[in-house]
């Protein structure tokens, strides 16, 4: 399997890039009042709204700080699983490139941190936690 790489937090990430649209730098959010912590905010790309997750709060980590201050984020931007379904993306800190998967290790339900991430792959002696796109997808939809 292919991989879309990216850095968040200082720990290495990988989805699969067929469920990738783009990877936006710099993209515009606008912040959603009373909106969960995990919810950045709201973008347009090309007349399709976009919510922003934050993948650290989804993780249960601190996340990039203060939500309401963030004006323009670094995303991985999913397809959406359906036409006219709602779009979603991930706020990253650095997107890296695309790696080759040959074995991607399952986790336990303990360990997969609520089902966002459903796996560790190993590529170019690096450790990625493997992000399962369709749970994202399916939960804030």
């Amino acid at each position: 399997m292919r991989g879309l790489s990216f850095l968040v937090e200082g720990e290495l990430f990988v989805v699969d890039v067929t469920h990738v649209q783009k990877v936006a730098w710099n993209l515009a959010v606008a912040p959603v009042p009373a909106a969960p912590d995990a919810v950045i905010g709201l973008s347009n790309i090309k007349g399709r709204v976009i919510t922003v997750l934050d993948l650290a709060v989804l993780l249960g980590r601190d996340g990039g700080g203060n939500r309401e201050a963030a004006r323009s984020v670094n995303a991985v931007i999913f397809k959406p699983p359906a036409p006219g379904a709602d779009q979603m993306g991930l706020r990253i800190d650095v997107p890296g490139g695309l790696v080759d998967l040959d074995e991607i290790r399952p986790l336990s339900s303990e360990e997969s941190n609520k089902g966002l991430i459903s796996g560790i792959a190993e590529a170019d002696r690096a450790l990625y936690r493997f992000i399962d796109a369709s749970s994202i997808m399916r939960r804030f939809s």
